[in-house]
């Protein structure tokens, strides 16, 4: 029995749900791509990444020679928008949403995803340069994939949509998003598979590119 190593925001970790590498993944992300609005469907263990890649966004940039100036001086103001229905333990729901609640680039919205105001809320404060959506099943995902895929600007990335090295029908869907023929943009993908894991062992990100008009 092998013990487990320490692991960072261990209070928000729960065993199973397979975002403990994705975490330090997304956090590394947020740093690349310098969003200004990320949003999260479904809060859990990569909640604190994702902020604390925005918080080190706003707070410390290592200044080298390889910085571009002019993109520094563009205004910068992150915001993290978190969708949640609070239906995990309450227990914990609760701790975790009094740590968010400190948190001044946090937009915490209780609710069901699926319901209409929440669609609403949710889009008045897009577009989203990064999104992370991990809840729920097929269902969920082709609700995403109708109601708020309009709303993703660059990267959005989904968990579990490969089942043993396949893609499994949350993958499905992420074919319609890459197929889908819009004169904007091409839709880039990525599958990352990790595959020692039984379950919930897959990132898929996808990226709008905006097409050339001729």
């Amino acid at each position: 029995h092998m013990g487990r190593p320490t692991m960072k925001n261990e209070e928000w970790w729960v065993p199973g749900y397979g975002t403990e590498k994705v975490g330090p993944f997304l956090e590394s992300l947020v740093g690349m791509t310098r969003p200004q609005r990320i949003l999260e469907i479904g809060m859990g263990y990569t909640t604190p990444f994702l902020l604390n890649g925005l918080k080190e966004n706003t707070e410390g940039l290592l200044w080298d020679s390889n910085c571009d100036k002019d993109y520094l001086d563009k205004p910068y103001d992150p915001k993290f928008v978190v969708v949640d229905d609070l239906s995990f333990d309450s227990e914990q729901s609760k701790k975790r949403l009094d740590m968010l609640k400190l948190e001044s680039l946090v937009h915490f919205i209780e609710g069901d995803f699926t319901s209409y105001q929440i669609e609403q809320d949710v889009e008045d404060l897009g577009p989203y340069d990064l999104v992370w959506f991990d809840c729920g099943g097929p269902e969920e995902y082709k609700h995403f994939a109708e109601n708020y895929w309009h709303m993703v600007k660059e990267y959005a990335l989904f968990h579990f949509t490969y089942f043993r090295g396949l893609p499994n029908r949350n993958g499905e869907i992420m074919n319609k998003l890459t197929s889908d023929v819009h004169s904007k943009y091409r839709v880039d993908r990525v599958d990352i598979i990790e595959p020692h894991k039984f379950k919930q062992g897959s990132v898929t990100m996808l990226r709008k590119v905006k097409e050339p008009s001729y």
